[in-house]
Protein backbone atom coordinates (compact mmCIF):
# COMPACT_ATOMS: atom_id res chain seq x y z
CA UNK A 1 0.00 0.00 0.00
CA UNK A 2 0.97 3.60 -1.08
CA UNK A 3 0.08 5.93 2.10
CA UNK A 4 -1.08 9.10 0.50
CA UNK A 5 1.25 11.35 2.81
CA UNK A 6 0.09 14.72 4.11
CA UNK A 7 1.35 14.74 7.62
CA UNK A 8 -2.31 14.07 8.92
CA UNK A 9 -1.68 10.52 9.45
CA UNK A 10 -2.07 9.61 13.40
CA UNK A 11 1.05 9.69 15.42
CA UNK A 12 1.77 6.66 17.56
CA UNK A 13 4.20 5.83 20.66
CA UNK A 14 6.97 3.43 19.79
CA UNK A 15 8.04 2.17 22.91
CA UNK A 16 7.37 -1.71 24.16
CA UNK A 17 4.18 -1.15 26.68
CA UNK A 18 6.72 -2.33 29.45
CA UNK A 19 8.70 0.94 28.52
CA UNK A 20 6.17 3.86 27.90
CA UNK A 21 4.04 6.45 28.95
CA UNK A 22 0.97 5.28 30.47
CA UNK A 23 -1.04 4.37 33.26
CA UNK A 24 0.70 1.77 35.91
CA UNK A 25 -0.69 0.51 38.86
CA UNK A 26 1.80 -0.64 41.46
CA UNK A 27 0.28 -3.28 44.28
CA UNK A 28 1.96 -2.59 47.70
CA UNK A 29 -0.98 -4.23 49.26
CA UNK A 30 0.55 -7.26 50.38
CA UNK A 31 -1.72 -9.96 48.43
CA UNK A 32 -2.48 -10.26 44.88
CA UNK A 33 -4.41 -7.79 43.41
CA UNK A 34 -6.98 -7.82 39.70
CA UNK A 35 -7.71 -4.69 38.18
CA UNK A 36 -9.73 -3.98 35.25
CA UNK A 37 -10.18 -0.29 34.15
CA UNK A 38 -12.25 2.29 32.27
CA UNK A 39 -11.73 5.21 29.99
CA UNK A 40 -13.17 7.41 27.51
CA UNK A 41 -12.07 6.33 23.60
CA UNK A 42 -13.65 8.77 21.70
CA UNK A 43 -17.22 8.96 22.53
CA UNK A 44 -16.95 5.50 23.54
CA UNK A 45 -16.70 4.71 27.01
CA UNK A 46 -14.36 0.92 26.93
CA UNK A 47 -13.69 -1.13 30.41
CA UNK A 48 -11.04 -3.91 30.17
CA UNK A 49 -9.42 -6.13 32.31
CA UNK A 50 -8.48 -8.10 34.58
CA UNK A 51 -4.61 -7.16 35.06
CA UNK A 52 -3.43 -9.61 37.62
CA UNK A 53 -1.20 -8.00 40.14
CA UNK A 54 1.16 -9.68 42.39
CA UNK A 55 2.42 -7.55 45.84
CA UNK A 56 5.24 -5.36 44.93
CA UNK A 57 4.46 -5.59 41.38
CA UNK A 58 3.31 -2.91 38.68
CA UNK A 59 1.09 -3.36 35.63
CA UNK A 60 0.48 -0.74 32.38
CA UNK A 61 -3.49 -1.49 31.91
CA UNK A 62 -3.00 1.68 29.55
CA UNK A 63 -0.13 2.33 27.48
CA UNK A 64 1.11 5.50 25.67
CA UNK A 65 0.82 8.84 26.60
CA UNK A 66 -2.24 9.52 28.74
CA UNK A 67 -5.01 11.30 26.48
CA UNK A 68 -7.47 11.59 29.15
CA UNK A 69 -7.58 13.06 32.45
CA UNK A 70 -9.63 11.11 34.32
CA UNK A 71 -9.49 6.93 34.06
CA UNK A 72 -11.43 4.60 35.99
CA UNK A 73 -10.50 1.54 37.95
CA UNK A 74 -11.34 -1.64 40.09
CA UNK A 75 -9.37 -3.92 42.29
CA UNK A 76 -10.46 -7.05 43.95
CA UNK A 77 -8.49 -9.58 46.24
CA UNK A 78 -9.53 -12.86 47.54
CA UNK A 79 -11.32 -12.36 51.40
CA UNK A 80 -10.73 -8.27 50.59
CA UNK A 81 -12.73 -5.62 50.23
CA UNK A 82 -13.21 -4.25 46.35
CA UNK A 83 -11.49 -1.04 45.46
CA UNK A 84 -14.80 0.83 43.99
CA UNK A 85 -16.70 3.99 43.89
CA UNK A 86 -19.54 5.50 41.92
CA UNK A 87 -19.03 5.00 38.58
CA UNK A 88 -20.71 1.93 36.74
CA UNK A 89 -18.47 0.12 34.05
CA UNK A 90 -19.19 -3.67 32.04
CA UNK A 91 -17.32 -6.39 33.52
CA UNK A 92 -16.84 -10.01 32.90
CA UNK A 93 -15.19 -12.51 35.26
CA UNK A 94 -12.53 -13.80 32.40
CA UNK A 95 -10.34 -11.63 30.72
CA UNK A 96 -12.46 -8.70 28.64
CA UNK A 97 -11.86 -5.55 26.64
CA UNK A 98 -15.83 -4.33 26.24
CA UNK A 99 -17.21 -1.26 23.99
CA UNK A 100 -19.55 1.25 25.58
CA UNK A 101 -20.93 1.51 29.64
CA UNK A 102 -24.65 0.65 28.98
CA UNK A 103 -26.73 -2.85 28.71
CA UNK A 104 -24.18 -4.26 30.19
CA UNK A 105 -26.85 -6.95 31.66
CA UNK A 106 -28.30 -7.24 28.40
CA UNK A 107 -25.30 -7.93 26.40
CA UNK A 108 -24.27 -10.93 28.97
CA UNK A 109 -21.79 -8.55 31.25
CA UNK A 110 -22.74 -7.27 34.80
CA UNK A 111 -22.47 -3.89 35.50
CA UNK A 112 -19.65 -3.24 38.50
CA UNK A 113 -18.67 -0.35 40.51
CA UNK A 114 -15.45 1.35 39.48
CA UNK A 115 -13.19 4.45 41.73
CA UNK A 116 -12.10 7.49 40.00
CA UNK A 117 -8.12 8.34 39.20
CA UNK A 118 -7.36 12.36 38.17
CA UNK A 119 -4.31 12.38 36.47
CA UNK A 120 -4.13 16.09 36.52
CA UNK A 121 -4.94 18.58 33.56
CA UNK A 122 -1.03 17.13 31.67
CA UNK A 123 -0.08 14.17 32.47
CA UNK A 124 0.79 12.17 29.86
CA UNK A 125 1.97 9.39 32.37
CA UNK A 126 0.85 8.39 35.91
CA UNK A 127 1.32 5.68 38.31
CA UNK A 128 -1.60 4.60 41.37
CA UNK A 129 -0.36 2.82 44.16
CA UNK A 130 -3.22 -0.25 46.27
CA UNK A 131 -1.36 0.01 49.71
CA UNK A 132 -3.26 -1.82 52.54
CA UNK A 133 -5.50 -0.74 55.13
CA UNK A 134 -7.85 -3.09 57.71
CA UNK A 135 -10.68 -3.97 55.70
CA UNK A 136 -9.08 -3.63 52.07
CA UNK A 137 -7.40 -1.64 50.15
CA UNK A 138 -6.79 1.98 49.96
CA UNK A 139 -8.43 4.32 47.38
CA UNK A 140 -5.58 6.68 45.80
CA UNK A 141 -7.94 9.08 43.75
CA UNK A 142 -10.36 12.14 44.06
CA UNK A 143 -14.33 11.59 42.88
CA UNK A 144 -15.19 13.79 39.82
CA UNK A 145 -18.51 14.55 38.38
CA UNK A 146 -17.36 14.01 34.94
CA UNK A 147 -17.70 9.94 34.66
CA UNK A 148 -20.28 7.30 33.97
CA UNK A 149 -23.47 7.42 35.78
CA UNK A 150 -23.73 5.35 39.12
CA UNK A 151 -23.75 1.12 38.78
CA UNK A 152 -27.18 -0.47 38.46
CA UNK A 153 -27.63 -3.19 40.57
CA UNK A 154 -25.24 -6.45 39.59
CA UNK A 155 -26.51 -9.89 38.00
CA UNK A 156 -24.21 -12.56 37.07
CA UNK A 157 -23.21 -12.88 33.43
CA UNK A 158 -21.61 -16.60 32.07
CA UNK A 159 -18.27 -15.55 31.43
CA UNK A 160 -16.68 -15.96 28.53
CA UNK A 161 -14.00 -19.14 27.74
CA UNK A 162 -10.34 -18.29 28.55
CA UNK A 163 -7.18 -20.69 29.04
CA UNK A 164 -4.59 -19.60 31.33
CA UNK A 165 -1.01 -21.22 30.83
CA UNK A 166 2.02 -20.57 33.27
CA UNK A 167 5.85 -21.06 32.51
CA UNK A 168 7.07 -21.28 36.02
CA UNK A 169 9.40 -18.35 34.99
CA UNK A 170 9.48 -15.76 37.91
CA UNK A 171 8.62 -12.16 37.52
CA UNK A 172 11.62 -9.72 37.43
CA UNK A 173 13.78 -12.42 36.59
CA UNK A 174 14.44 -11.98 33.29
CA UNK A 175 14.27 -8.09 32.16
CA UNK A 176 11.56 -5.17 33.10
CA UNK A 177 8.26 -6.89 33.83
CA UNK A 178 5.57 -6.89 31.15
CA UNK A 179 2.30 -7.52 30.46
CA UNK A 180 0.25 -6.88 27.33
CA UNK A 181 -2.69 -7.79 25.40
CA UNK A 182 -1.18 -9.15 21.70
CA UNK A 183 -2.45 -11.09 18.62
CA UNK A 184 -0.63 -14.26 17.95
CA UNK A 185 1.26 -14.35 14.84
CA UNK A 186 2.75 -18.07 14.82
CA UNK A 187 5.79 -19.96 15.70
CA UNK A 188 8.99 -20.30 13.60
CA UNK A 189 11.98 -20.15 12.45
CA UNK A 190 13.12 -16.29 12.17
CA UNK A 191 16.93 -16.15 10.24
CA UNK A 192 17.40 -19.65 11.94
CA UNK A 193 15.79 -17.93 15.51
CA UNK A 194 12.96 -20.12 16.38
CA UNK A 195 10.31 -18.39 18.09
CA UNK A 196 6.59 -17.78 18.89
CA UNK A 197 5.57 -14.34 17.84
CA UNK A 198 3.32 -12.17 18.96
CA UNK A 199 2.32 -8.16 17.73
CA UNK A 200 0.88 -5.02 19.27
CA UNK A 201 0.79 -1.50 19.68
CA UNK A 202 3.01 -1.59 16.48
CA UNK A 203 5.36 -3.86 17.76
CA UNK A 204 6.57 -7.72 17.30
CA UNK A 205 7.36 -9.43 20.15
CA UNK A 206 9.66 -12.90 20.23
CA UNK A 207 9.66 -15.53 22.85
CA UNK A 208 12.73 -17.49 21.90
CA UNK A 209 12.39 -21.73 22.62
CA UNK A 210 14.64 -22.17 25.30
CA UNK A 211 15.74 -18.66 25.53
CA UNK A 212 14.66 -18.65 28.35
CA UNK A 213 10.87 -19.86 28.03
CA UNK A 214 10.92 -22.93 28.04
CA UNK A 215 10.24 -25.43 24.76
CA UNK A 216 7.26 -26.99 26.37
CA UNK A 217 5.12 -24.11 27.02
CA UNK A 218 5.80 -22.56 23.94
CA UNK A 219 4.32 -25.65 22.03
CA UNK A 220 1.51 -25.32 23.49
CA UNK A 221 1.15 -22.39 21.17
CA UNK A 222 1.54 -24.08 17.93
CA UNK A 223 -1.65 -24.88 17.37
CA UNK A 224 -3.25 -21.58 18.15
CA UNK A 225 -4.67 -19.37 15.41
CA UNK A 226 -3.15 -16.60 13.79
CA UNK A 227 -4.51 -13.48 15.45
CA UNK A 228 -5.89 -15.16 18.81
CA UNK A 229 -5.77 -12.57 21.48
CA UNK A 230 -4.01 -12.97 24.45
CA UNK A 231 -3.19 -11.15 27.59
CA UNK A 232 0.60 -12.19 27.93
CA UNK A 233 2.88 -11.13 31.38
CA UNK A 234 6.49 -11.99 31.57
CA UNK A 235 10.31 -10.11 31.05
CA UNK A 236 11.31 -7.56 28.71
CA UNK A 237 14.31 -9.15 27.68
CA UNK A 238 15.18 -6.46 25.22
CA UNK A 239 14.18 -4.35 22.31
CA UNK A 240 15.28 -3.03 18.90
CA UNK A 241 13.52 -0.19 16.78
CA UNK A 242 10.24 -2.27 15.90
CA UNK A 243 10.65 -5.69 17.84
CA UNK A 244 11.12 -6.99 21.41
CA UNK A 245 11.74 -10.23 23.06
CA UNK A 246 10.18 -11.85 25.72
CA UNK A 247 10.27 -13.92 28.46
CA UNK A 248 6.78 -15.42 29.00
CA UNK A 249 5.42 -16.05 32.55
CA UNK A 250 1.81 -16.36 31.82
CA UNK A 251 -0.04 -16.32 28.79
CA UNK A 252 -4.04 -16.07 29.14
CA UNK A 253 -6.08 -17.46 25.68
CA UNK A 254 -8.68 -14.91 25.09
CA UNK A 255 -11.70 -16.62 23.78
CA UNK A 256 -14.60 -14.37 21.89
CA UNK A 257 -12.40 -11.33 23.43
CA UNK A 258 -11.82 -9.78 19.89
CA UNK A 259 -14.54 -7.35 18.98
CA UNK A 260 -12.77 -7.15 15.48
CA UNK A 261 -11.98 -11.05 14.99
CA UNK A 262 -14.29 -11.01 11.59
CA UNK A 263 -12.35 -7.82 10.14
CA UNK A 264 -9.14 -9.50 10.89
CA UNK A 265 -10.29 -12.71 9.10
CA UNK A 266 -11.25 -11.18 6.38
CA UNK A 267 -8.48 -9.01 5.21
CA UNK A 268 -6.54 -12.27 5.21
CA UNK A 269 -4.85 -13.21 1.72
CA UNK A 270 -3.82 -11.38 -1.32
CA UNK A 271 -4.77 -8.00 -2.57
CA UNK A 272 -4.47 -6.21 -5.64
CA UNK A 273 -4.90 -2.22 -6.23
CA UNK A 274 -8.33 -1.45 -7.94
CA UNK A 275 -6.43 1.42 -9.11
CA UNK A 276 -2.93 0.18 -10.12
CA UNK A 277 -2.62 -3.45 -10.65
CA UNK A 278 1.22 -3.31 -9.85
CA UNK A 279 0.12 -2.92 -6.27
CA UNK A 280 -0.44 -5.40 -4.38
CA UNK A 281 -0.48 -6.66 -0.61
CA UNK A 282 -0.13 -9.78 1.34
CA UNK A 283 -1.36 -9.83 4.68
CA UNK A 284 -1.03 -13.00 7.33
CA UNK A 285 -1.81 -12.52 10.54
CA UNK A 286 -1.06 -8.95 12.01
CA UNK A 287 1.09 -8.01 9.00
CA UNK A 288 1.34 -6.93 5.88
CA UNK A 289 3.69 -7.01 3.38
CA UNK A 290 3.53 -4.09 0.26
CA UNK A 291 4.97 -5.46 -3.30
CA UNK A 292 4.80 -2.75 -6.10
CA UNK A 293 5.51 -4.21 -9.43
CA UNK A 294 6.38 -7.66 -7.76
CA UNK A 295 8.87 -6.11 -6.05
CA UNK A 296 9.30 -5.71 -2.04
CA UNK A 297 8.28 -2.30 -0.78
CA UNK A 298 7.81 -2.75 3.38
CA UNK A 299 6.24 -4.36 6.19
CA UNK A 300 3.41 -3.04 8.19
CA UNK A 301 2.24 -4.19 11.53
CA UNK A 302 -1.57 -4.41 11.67
CA UNK A 303 -4.25 -3.53 14.60
CA UNK A 304 -7.80 -2.89 14.12
CA UNK A 305 -9.05 -0.51 16.59
CA UNK A 306 -12.75 1.37 17.17
CA UNK A 307 -10.89 4.78 16.00
CA UNK A 308 -7.71 6.38 15.09
CA UNK A 309 -5.89 6.99 18.97
CA UNK A 310 -5.39 10.54 17.78
CA UNK A 311 -8.21 11.51 15.20
CA UNK A 312 -12.12 11.93 14.59
CA UNK A 313 -14.73 9.67 16.45
CA UNK A 314 -15.07 7.36 12.73
CA UNK A 315 -14.27 3.90 12.76
CA UNK A 316 -13.20 0.85 12.93
CA UNK A 317 -9.72 1.84 11.52
CA UNK A 318 -6.85 0.02 10.34
CA UNK A 319 -3.61 1.30 12.26
CA UNK A 320 -0.60 0.39 10.03
CA UNK A 321 3.50 0.74 11.32
CA UNK A 322 6.20 0.60 8.93
CA UNK A 323 8.98 -1.82 9.79
CA UNK A 324 11.25 -0.42 8.00
CA UNK A 325 10.68 3.20 8.57
CA UNK A 326 8.34 2.80 11.82
CA UNK A 327 6.18 5.78 10.69
CA UNK A 328 2.56 4.85 11.48
CA UNK A 329 -1.23 5.71 9.12
CA UNK A 330 -4.39 5.20 10.22
CA UNK A 331 -7.04 4.15 8.03
CA UNK A 332 -10.74 4.13 8.31
CA UNK A 333 -12.09 0.90 7.03
CA UNK A 334 -15.14 1.94 4.44
CA UNK A 335 -15.76 -2.00 2.84
CA UNK A 336 -14.59 -4.89 3.99
CA UNK A 337 -16.29 -7.51 3.10
CA UNK A 338 -17.77 -9.36 -0.19
CA UNK A 339 -13.35 -9.83 -1.52
CA UNK A 340 -13.13 -5.91 -1.56
CA UNK A 341 -11.50 -4.00 1.11
CA UNK A 342 -11.66 0.09 0.76
CA UNK A 343 -10.00 2.47 3.07
CA UNK A 344 -9.77 5.98 3.49
CA UNK A 345 -6.68 7.69 5.13
CA UNK A 346 -7.45 9.79 8.21
CA UNK A 347 -7.49 13.61 6.96
CA UNK A 348 -7.81 12.24 3.12
CA UNK A 349 -10.98 12.05 0.84
CA UNK A 350 -9.91 9.93 -1.68
CA UNK A 351 -10.68 6.09 -0.98
CA UNK A 352 -8.36 3.49 -1.61
CA UNK A 353 -9.98 -0.09 -3.06
CA UNK A 354 -8.07 -3.27 -3.35
CA UNK A 355 -9.54 -6.42 -4.71
CA UNK A 356 -8.67 -9.86 -3.16
CA UNK A 357 -7.07 -12.64 -5.39
CA UNK A 358 -7.05 -15.66 -3.43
Amino acid sequence: MKPMMTGAFAALALWPAGAMAGLEICNETGVKQSVSVGYKQGDDWVSEGWWNIAPGACAEPVGGALTNRYYYYRAEAAGRAHVAGEYGFCTQSAAYTIMGDGDCEARGYKRAPFAVIDTGETAKSFTLTLTARPGGAKQDAAKTQAAPPAPEPEVEAAPARATRMTSGLARGAHGEPYSGRLLFQGCDFYDGFEACSFIGEGWKFYAGYDAPTPRAFLARLEGLALNTPMAVTGDLISHGDSSAQLAIGEIEILAGQDPYAGLRAAMQGNWVSADDPADTLYIHGAEMHSYYQGGYVDSYLLDVKAQCPEGPPAGPVMVQTSLQHRDNFCYVIDTLAGGWMDLTLIGQVVMQSYRKTD
